[in-house]
């Protein structure tokens, strides 16, 4: 609490770009953002993430009490901050990065980088895939036709029914249920054309930033994928994103060169799984200086039942950009394959070849290089000569998202859209930070250095 109360001191609430932060002269003072920041960082260490319980915390923690001088914003105030201040917020959060980074306590010699799945606010029930969203549309469309018969049936009958003291149809209860039907068919088309205008394979009607993802053992959930890359020395998340994205395979660049940039390291060592495994991008991070530690995911080739020869028996010579096959002939580049990004390298007389049943069943082999496979070799060579790093990465950026989602809270979003959405999850953060850095180096030894 006391850390909370002197980080935010630190921090120039005008120039981060927090909304209010310079009142205007006419009408009443609102609240300082510094205040309600405070609140915030507080309620997400302790599990209250919600605006209207941090409403009641601030009539009756004595902790909350003192840190916001028994000040009492009500719950529209508070939820109204986090919604409107999602930038400022992740900004702060870089601050307290280089606040920790030039007091030595992030160091930056290795970093991992990893993503995990949020669910969003909205319900995965209302969203729907191309497919999905034509057989709703043809089943509210049946469902309409239905109801449309009934109010015919209970208009013909309904003098028969008053004759013979017989209950009719509810023309009343027809017609509610007929509008409300027609709101949701109305809104299934304007789904359609969002996606057919947007050219989108999916659409979520509450949210329609969220996006239906795999979770691994979560299975399929609508939510966003949270980006990290950690410090493994100091366990602190020196930078994050929140995207759409369900893929890890373009995220390695984007996140390597922003912790590089926040770090000011001119090398860098980063390390993550075979998710990112992208040789465009391992390619372009060796350009910049960083070094990439990253297990190759590559796709494996099945056919022949293990009788044919792999990829991995035929010698590459660079000098001459040719394969040597295990017979000594010669493979030379023949042509590529843009959408794979890859070369592909072949000969003719395979047929006259005696280890032919071990190679190829037709008349020519045909083996395929990647456009960067220097990249990736590179990768996997620095893999091998430090085995233990997916181990060591896996214990580095796992930790701060199980904090995140078991005791902060954060498994599923409060906030709906992707702009609130990234407000909370710096938030969330930045709490985790700031009591990561209580944690190892205690309350008074941190406060001193904030001073």
């Amino acid at each position: 609490m006391r850390v909370i109360e002197a980080f935010v001191a630190t921090l120039d609430i005008q120039q981060l770009g927090f909304t209010k932060a310079i009142p205007k002269i006419t009408g009443r003072k609102p609240y300082d953002p510094a205040d309600l920041l405070k609140l915030y960082l507080y309620g997400y260490q302790n599990r209250i993430t919600s605006s209207r319980k941090l409403e009641r915390e601030c009539h009756r923690n004595l902790e909350v009490m003192w840190l916001l001088r028994r000040l009492v914003p009500d719950f529209k105030t508070i939820a109204d901050f986090r919604r409107d201040n999602g930038s400022a917020i992740h900004q702060a959060g870089r601050d307290f990065v280089q606040f920790c980074r030039l007091i030595g306590a992030v160091s930056g010699d290795l970093v991992a980088i990893d993503g995990s799945k949020f669910q969003a606010a909205a319900s995965k029930d209302q969203a729907f895939t191309r497919d999905q969203l034509r057989k709703e549309q043809d089943r509210v469309s049946r469902r309409i036709s239905r109801y449309m018969e009934e109010l015919d049936r209970a208009d013909a009958q309904e003098d028969e029914a008053e004759a013979e003291g017989i209950p009719a149809y509810d023309p009343k209860a027809i017609e509610e249920a007929l509008e409300q039907l027609r709101k949701r068919s109305k809104r299934l088309d304007q789904a359609s054309e969002v996606m057919a205008q947007e050219d989108k394979r999916q659409h979520c009607l509450t949210e329609p930033d969220a996006r239906l993802m795999r979770s691994g053992r979560g299975g399929v959930i609508l939510g966003y994928n949270l980006q990290s890359a950690v410090d493994v020395e100091s366990g602190v998340i020196v930078h994050h994103a929140l995207t759409t994205e369900a893929a890890d395979n373009r995220q390695l660049l984007p996140m390597a060169t922003a912790a590089q940039g926040l770090l000011e390291r001119k090398e860098l060592q980063v390390v993550a799984d075979a998710g990112y495994s992208n040789g465009e991008q391992l390619a372009k991070c060796d350009d910049k200086g960083i070094a990439a530690v990253v297990p190759a995911n590559r796709a494996v080739n099945n056919q022949g039942d293990g009788q044919f020869y792999p990829k991995s028996v035929f010698q590459y010579d660079a000098e001459a950009d040719q394969f040597i096959c295990p017979a000594g002939k010669n493979l030379p580049y023949k042509t590529r394959n843009t959408k794979c990004k890859k070369h592909l390298y072949s000969r003719d007389g395979c047929s006259q070849c005696p280890l032919q049943s071990k190679c190829t069943q037709v008349d020519r082999r045909w083996v395929s290089r990647h456009f960067h496979e220097d990249a990736f070799e590179r990768a996997e060579n620095r893999l091998a000569a430090q085995p233990d790093l997916m181990t060591v990465r896996m214990a580095a950026v796992e930790r701060p998202f199980a904090i995140l989602k078991r005791h902060m809270g954060l498994k599923r979003m409060q906030c709906r859209g992707l702009h609130s959405a990234k407000s909370e999850i710096s938030l969330g953060v930045l709490s985790y930070n700031l009591a990561r850095m209580t944690n190892r180096y205690g309350v008074n030894a941190l406060l001193r250095e904030l001073k």
